[in-house]
C-alpha cells in the first residue's frame, strides 16, 4: 500500500505543470504536530504535500498526501498478587492518506489569505500497540503486542492562513482534522508553498 501512495504522490508532483495552464497553482510542503487521541502516548507528527489549482479567483481544486507518525512508550508499574510489575508499553502508528477535494479563500487581501478546504480519499493505517495480558497459565502478567492494518475511507478538513512572501513563494500555518477510517486526529502545521 505504501508503494501505491508513493506512486500517486509522485504523479501529483510531476503532473503539476500540466494542470497549471489556467490560473494560479500552488504546490506546498507541510508538517507539524499531530494528536493521536486513541493511544496512550498521544503526541506525534505529520508531514505531507498538497497541490492547489485555482478554478477562479477564490475557489480551487485540491489534492493532498498526508503521513502521520506516532512512536511512543509509557512506563506502567503496579502490584498484583504480591508481585511487582514494571512494563514499558510502546505504540507505533503510521497513517497515510491521499485525498482530492475543493477549497476556497475566505479572505484574500494583498498578500494575505485565509482559507478553508476539504478532501475525501483513501487512507491506510498500521498500528502496533502493547497491552498487558495474563500468561497462558495465568500465573503472571506479560506484555503482548497487538497489530492492526487497514485500508479504508478518509477525509480531511483544514482552516489556515498563508502569506505570500514573493511572486513565487508563500508561508503559512493551518489546523487540519484527519479522519482515517474510524479514528479522528488533528494536527497543527507550518507550510511552505511554491506558486506558479
Amino acid at each position: 500500500m505504501k508503494k501505491l501512495f508513493l506512486i500517486i504522490a509522485i504523479y501529483i508532483v510531476t503532473s503539476a505543470n500540466a494542470f497549471s495552464q489556467k490560473g494560479n497553482s500552488q504546490f506546498s510542503f507541510f508538517g507539524g504536530y499531530e494528536h493521536f487521541p486513541e493511544l496512550k502516548c498521544r503526541n506525534g507528527y505529520n508531514v505531507g504535500v498538497e497541490f492547489k489549482h485555482y478554478l477562479n479567483k477564490r475557489i480551487y481544486a485540491l489534492a493532498n498526501f498526508h503521513a502521520g507518525v506516532n512512536d511512543g512508550s509509557e512506563k506502567v508499574s503496579y502490584t498484583r498478587n504480591l508481585v511487582d510489575y514494571n512494563f514499558n508499553l510502546s505504540n507505533s502508528v503510521r497513517d497515510y492518506m491521499l485525498g482530492f477535494g475543493l477549497g476556497g479563500d475566505l479572505l484574500h487581501i494583498n498578500r494575505h489569505k485565509i482559507y478553508m478546504q476539504g478532501t475525501v480519499g483513501i487512507g491506510s493505517s498500521e498500528v502496533y500497540e502493547d497491552g498487558i495480558t495474563l500468561s497462558p497459565g495465568g500465573s503472571y502478567d506479560m506484555v503482548e503486542t497487538y497489530e492492526e492494518k487497514s485500508t479504508r475511507f478518509a477525509i480531511s478538513a483544514s482552516a489556515g492562513y498563508d502569506y505570500q512572501l514573493t511572486d513565487w513563494l508563500s508561508i503559512g500555518v493551518n489546523y487540519t482534522g484527519w479522519q482515517i477510517g474510524y479514528n479522528f486526529k488533528s494536527s497543527a502545521n507550518i507550510k511552505l508553498g511554491i506558486i506558479f
